[in-house]
């Protein structure tokens, strides 16, 4: 492969340079969904919370006979976050495994990330990721929304939930263990689907190699 300082080096003939800006646009690609598809989030939820609470308002100054009225619509707007929260997750959690895979494609072809070749060109995707974007990544904002709508679901229910507490607190508990377990779940089918991901990638790369050879 020609080097930089040959009189007939030619960008385009460079396969590092070519594959960093295929990788470069991929990950421009993956960021614009990113911000397309939290911008739609937040304005889905602002949209819904200021709903829920000109309704709250309305509710304060309804008669008792209304009341139940106004929590089955508070909870209907409550529910309305939950499932626009969950919706979003999956989309953003997939751009992430996208990018992470054409991160760990780009530092595969060029040996790695601090060697003589991959100082030639400009960091990829800024610094690598610290522990906490591995345990707090963007996917689990909207995750946050969830379970702040689901305590605003228990808030205007609870006269009619008061009387099944007990019952309550058992699904929750339970619940709570399942999502510890179904999270465990997740980290290790991440990490699986990574090192998958990275063995792919070092086998596309070892066959693109030989074919240029």
């Amino acid at each position: 492969m020609k080097r930089q300082d040959d009189e007939d080096w030619d960008e385009f003939n460079d396969i590092h340079i070519v594959n960093w800006k295929r990788v470069r646009a991929a990950m421009e690609h993956e960021n614009q969904l990113v911000n397309h598809r939290l911008t739609w989030f937040l304005s889905t939820q602002a949209f819904v919370f200021a709903a829920f609470a000109l309704t709250f308002q309305a509710s304060s100054q309804a008669k008792p006979e209304q009341q139940s009225f106004y929590q089955f619509v508070l909870a209907g707007f409550s529910l309305t976050g939950i499932l626009v929260g969950i919706y979003i997750q999956r989309p953003l959690r997939t751009a992430e495994l996208a990018h992470n895979s054409l991160r760990d494609w780009w530092y595969i072809s060029i040996g790695h990330p601090n060697s003589t070749e991959a100082k030639r060109h400009p960091p990829i995707c800024g610094e690598n990721p610290s522990w906490r974007d591995l345990l707090f990544p963007q996917s689990i904002f909207p995750m946050l929304f969830v379970a702040g709508w689901i305590l605003f679901i228990f808030g205007v229910l609870k006269d009619i939930l008061q009387p099944y507490g007990y019952v309550i607190g058992t699904v929750i508990l339970a619940s709570v263990g399942l999502i510890g377990i179904f999270a465990l779940g997740i980290m290790m089918g991440r990490r699986q689907s990574e090192n998958k991901s990275l063995r792919r990638n070092q086998v596309q790369i070892e066959g693109e190699g030989r074919g240029h050879g």
